[in-house]
C-alpha cells in the first residue's frame, strides 16, 4: 500500500445522505472497485456495509473514523490472499 492509504479511497455520492466507497487503483468500470455502502445513520455516524472482502456492517461516529477503518479492512482483507501455508503431513501411527 502506498505511504498514505486514504487517499486511495473515494467517496461517491448517490444521494444526501449515502455514499459508494471505492478503490482508485481498480477501473471504475469493475464492480471490484467498490469496496463499500455507506449511510449516514438517523442518531449520527455512519453505517457500513462492506462489499468486499466478504459481507459485513460496521458503524462508525466520524467520517475519518469511517476512512482510517476501510483501510484497516483493506489490509485485513489483502493479507488473507496469499497461498495457504502447507500443513505437515505425518503417516498414520498403524503404520509405525
Amino acid at each position: 500500500m502506498s505511504a498514505d492509504p486514504v487517499n486511495q479511497l473515494s467517496l461517491q455520492p448517490l444521494s444526501s445522505s449515502t455514499w459508494r466507497l471505492c478503490d482508485t487503483r481498480v477501473a471504475s468500470s469493475d464492480a471490484a472497485s467498490v469496496l463499500a455502502y455507506i449511510e449516514a445513520a438517523e442518531g449520527g455516524g455512519f453505517d457500513v456495509t462492506w462489499v468486499y472482502g466478504g459481507a459485513g456492517t460496521a458503524w462508525f461516529a466520524t467520517m475519518d473514523d469511517l476512512l482510517n477503518g476501510a483501510v484497516r479492512h483493506l489490509v485485513a482483507c489483502a493479507s488473507r490472499r496469499g497461498k495457504p501455508k502447507p500443513i505437515a503431513h505425518r503417516p498414520p501411527l498403524a503404520a509405525l
